[in-house]
């Protein structure tokens, strides 16, 4: 079942429907019913796997908590901890060695095994009880809108959640941000990514115009794409009454590579800052600027591998640390600098994104690529000359691509739409009359009514998400 399909749609409303006649004690066990019927529709075998892994957690950190001695809890932590992390490396790696096998990598995988060693890491550090109720607990692990890309969300921000007596909001803001995010992905990215394919597609062309098409465009298919994917989760959350965190914060708008990081898929960054980062720099710290260096590769390279094991994504992430270290190592000299330099302070503001955007594409082919090869074919490309620019243009608005410029054009009005999003959100003002009210609650089901027509219609054709592949 996929998120632009009908049948998601009714299953969403099913349950936020049973979720608002029923009392509030019974929320969990619908959201829990739900997500393992939405994970059972892609392999019910792997939904036996997601409940052995929580009931594991969820004994483990009873136990913690039970436990006197501090080597003992140590030792169980990283037992359980290694476990986990043996078996997402061993679906992560034996496609490599299993290339000819029909391989089934569990849904959501990477995400729900994230959730389980922070709850399970969380307990042992003491920073939260362990929770008691296995039924709220299995609802936050297997949060079907969250299965398929994330947010991760803490525990200690969703179980709470499910306590309340009443769901909170989600008639406007809810459906309003799945709207969102289906924009972002059937008009922006999926059109974009016509471009991209043409662009990969004809580097043997004689001209730079298909690199420079394939190099410029991917990063922005690719940010449309994942954070239309997240939109969506986190809309669909809100109509079930669960508030998520946010996963971006206009990324391009940064102005240094640091500053993207901090505003690109901020939970698995912020994940990896707290459970990996920071321990790494504990153990590092009596090493000066080497230990720093360490322990920013060390996390780029888990932030690269974990969505692929090959040597594009090694590269990748070699590539970001090269300029995070450079940045970090360098950030006191430059704060100097820019104190003492005004114009130089409001230059660099002004080209910074610039800088990053440029960053990014180029990094971004080694994402993309197949392979090394690629990549380094796609960058000698660059030096083709103009001699055939003309003729490719054209090739590049022949169909199936004729239609695709509205990409263009739709992702400055959904950057403009997600900027007033993210300054004054969805929410309709508390004391706002019963005609805006309804006003507004017919205009949505009136676009829903629209968007459900339109997945009936191109359901079949519909791209898959590029973050569900991870």
């Amino acid at each position: 079942m996929r998120f632009l399909s009908i049948e998601y749609l009714c299953l969403l409303g099913l349950v936020a429907l049973s979720i608002r006649i029923s009392p509030p004690r019974w929320r969990s066990a619908i959201l829990l019913i739900a997500s393992y019927l939405f994970y059972c529709t892609w392999n019910s075998w792997m939904a036996v796997a997601l409940f052995a892994a929580t009931v594991l957690c969820f004994l483990t950190a009873l136990r913690l908590e039970r436990m006197r001695d501090k080597n003992t809890a140590s030792l169980f932590t990283c037992f359980v901890v290694s476990t986990l992390v043996v078996v997402l490396m061993f679906f992560k790696i034996r496609p490599l060695f299993c290339t000819t096998c029909n391989f089934i990598i569990p849904l959501g995988l990477s995400y729900y095994t994230f959730r389980l060693i922070s709850y399970v890491v969380d307990v042992y550090w003491a920073k939260y009880r362990a929770s008691e109720n296995f039924t709220d607990f299995a609802a936050y692990v297997a949060f079907f809108p969250q299965m398929i890309a994330g947010p991760i969300q803490r525990e200690s921000s969703f179980l709470p959640q499910l306590r309340e007596s009443a769901v909170q909001g989600g008639t406007i803001e809810g459906p309003m941000r799945m709207a969102l995010g289906f924009a972002k992905k059937s008009i922006v990215a999926d059109n974009l990514g016509l471009f991209v394919g043409w662009g990969y597609g004809h580097l043997h062309s004689g001209s730079l115009l298909p690199a420079l098409v394939a190099i410029v465009l991917y990063p922005v298919q690719l940010y449309m794409d994942f954070s239309g994917l997240v939109d969506i989760a986190i809309g669909s959350g809100l109509i079930l009454g669960i508030d998520a965190p946010e996963n971006f914060n206009a990324p391009f708008s940064a102005k240094s590579i640091t500053e993207f990081w901090r505003r690109w898929h901020m939970t698995l960054t912020g994940w990896l800052r707290d459970y990996v980062f920071m321990p790494l720099r504990m153990l590092t710290r009596d090493w000066g600027e080497t230990g720093l260096a360490l322990s920013l590769t060390a996390n780029m390279l888990l932030i690269a591998l974990w969505h692929g094991i090959s040597l594009g994504f090694v590269v990748y992430g070699l590539f970001h640390s090269l300029f995070l270290i450079t940045e970090t190592l360098t950030a006191s000299r430059r704060k100097s600098f820019y104190a003492a330099n005004l114009l130089a302070d409001k230059g660099s503001a002004i080209l910074g994104p610039f800088y990053v955007f440029s960053v990014v594409a180029v990094g971004s082919v080694f994402f993309r690529a197949p392979s090394l090869t690629a990549a380094a074919q796609t960058f000698s490309s660059l030096g083709s000359g103009i001699r055939s620019i003309g003729k490719d243009f054209w090739s590049l608005l022949a169909p199936p691509n004729h239609h695709a410029w509205v990409a263009f054009p739709a992702v400055v009005l959904l950057t403009i739409a997600d900027a007033c999003r993210r300054r004054f959100g969805f929410r309709l003002p508390a004391l706002a009359p019963r005609y805006v009210r309804w006003s507004a609650y017919s205009g949505v089901a009136a676009m829903w009514i629209l968007i459900a027509f339109m997945l009936m219609a191109t359901e079949k054709g519909a791209d898959p998400f590029v973050y569900a592949l991870f």
